[in-house]
């Protein structure tokens, strides 16, 4: 049996996430990859490949633990390349597809600095499902780790996946656009660079481990140099990455930081009218109305899913989507793999911008002059504990009934407040960690923050 504390190892969305030297150790990654590898043997030659392509970002050890993940894949006789350099989580799930492998990527996403950890990727080309998360988290520690000296061939993840963002997009020779990527020290640094060659301005595109000591996450709050560096330049457009660039930040020519709440209706828009596209819409519970009214306005199909791009990726898999996407930044769309790509997003707004000729800044003003404004917050208020979520939120359900011009309740993943203006307030308590986190968009800011506030009070009463 594996030395390990299963308890030490917790699994979520599509792996596992812990702190270097804490229970991210050399050990427990062994013990992971011993569990990965039991479960790629027993449904060998069965849906989901039977090699792996073992990945890695730019993380503290990163690369030092995707060669342990792969020794210990080829101790169990398992076909086991790793990438030649670090990369991106799109890029590994990419190559997953194209040679119907199994992906382990080294990463820890968005996350801290002293964090690291391991995504697991299908040969459909996307993040693995609850199902297979189980059945991985299930043979943990369950036979002893393999060893093996022998090390793994490499392979040029990077060059085919270069490959595939040009065949996915329609980029101008010439474009005369400005643009200034902040790859916020991931691993996706220098790739929009090799594809777009002219009129880019690059910051924070070195690997530091520390990301500069600002989480690698887009956000506005992350984003005060990129805002700086579009209005110094000049530029038309801003793009930042995550820390395995699988998510993606928009400011626009004006220096303004642009929600997830403008930037999916706005792809989804342009995917429409110039790519002649059509297809269902999917997105998280936490995004907003204006791509809704985009869909209902073209006919299409809409579909609503708790959070996580989890959700998300079996309809894109099933279904005739035409696009799906998650508040986090994260979007996928027809014609590639179904998962969340935020460079192949930045090079399809590039795109837009170059067949428009428009300003990032009048196409907004344009798309919200005819489906409506909208003013995206959310705030995360700590708790002193975990709360439990159904009880949350049949406690707040029944104080929300008393408000006046409401729509629709939905309860399946917190609970969120709509109104007949199509305005609407989310609170939905966290799994894993003493946060509850509220959203709120609204056509003004004011009555966004209205909103919110109203969420904080509900908060002080029932927790």
């Amino acid at each position: 049996m594996a030395e390990t504390n299963k308890f030490d190892i917790k699994f979520g969305t599509d792996g596992w996430r812990g702190v270097i030297s804490r229970d991210f150790t050399f050990t427990n990654v062994r013990v992971v990859s011993q569990a990965v590898a039991d479960y790629i043997k027993t449904r060998s030659g069965r849906v989901y490949g039977t090699g792996a392509i073992v990945g890695f970002d730019n993380r503290f050890l990163s690369r030092e633990f995707a060669f342990a993940v792969a020794q210990t894949l080829l101790a169990n006789g398992i076909y086991t390349k790793i990438s030649s350099s670090a990369v991106t989580s799109p890029s590994i799930s990419y190559f997953s597809k194209k040679y119907k492998l199994y992906g382990v990527m080294i990463t820890a996403s968005h996350n801290p600095p002293s964090w690291n950890g391991i995504k697991i990727k299908l040969s459909y080309g996307g993040s693995v499902s609850e199902e297979v998360i189980s059945g991985i988290y299930s043979l943990i520690g369950k036979s002893s780790v393999k060893h093996s000296g022998d090390m793994p061939f490499e392979a040029d993840v990077l060059g085919i996946y270069e490959r595939y963002l040009l065949k996915m997009t329609n980029l101008p020779r010439r474009s005369g656009i400005t643009a200034v990527v902040d790859s916020m020290f991931g691993s996706g640094l220098g790739i929009f660079n090799r594809i777009i060659k002219t009129g880019i301005h690059s910051i924070h595109n070195y690997r530091d481990p520390l990301f500069g000591g600002i989480n690698p996450e887009p956000i506005e709050s992350n984003l005060s140099g990129l805002k700086q560096e579009v209005l110094k330049q000049k530029a038309d457009v801003g793009f930042a990455f995550d820390g395995d660039a699988d998510r993606i930040g928009l400011v626009d020519d004006k220096g303004r930081y642009l929600s997830p709440h403008i930037v999916f209706p706005l792809i989804l828009l342009y995917l429409i009218e110039q790519r002649k596209l059509f297809g269902k819409v999917v997105q998280t519970i936490s995004l907003g109305y204006l791509s809704e009214r985009i869909a209902k306005h073209y006919s299409l199909p809409f579909e609503e899913v708790p959070v996580g791009f989890k959700y998300v990726c079996p309809r894109m898999i099933k279904e005739d989507v035409l696009i799906g996407g998650e508040e986090s930044g994260g979007y996928g769309w027809k014609g590639g793999i179904p998962e969340r790509d935020g460079i192949l997003n930045a090079l399809l707004i590039y795109e837009m911008l170059s067949k428009s000729g428009k300003k990032l800044s009048s196409l907004v003003q344009e798309m919200q002059k005819k489906f409506g404004k909208s003013v995206f917050k959310r705030k995360d208020i700590k708790l002193s504990a975990p709360i439990d979520k159904k009880e949350f939120t049949i406690a707040v359900k029944r104080h929300a009934l008393k408000l006046a011009n409401i729509k629709e309740i939905k309860d399946y993943d917190g609970l969120k407040i709509v109104f007949r203006d199509d305005s609407w307030l989310l609170l939905r308590p966290s799994g894993t960690e003493p946060v509850l986190r509220t959203y709120s968009e609204t056509d003004s800011t004011e009555r966004t923050d209205k909103l919110l506030k109203f969420a904080f009070e509900v908060v002080k009463k029932y927790v």
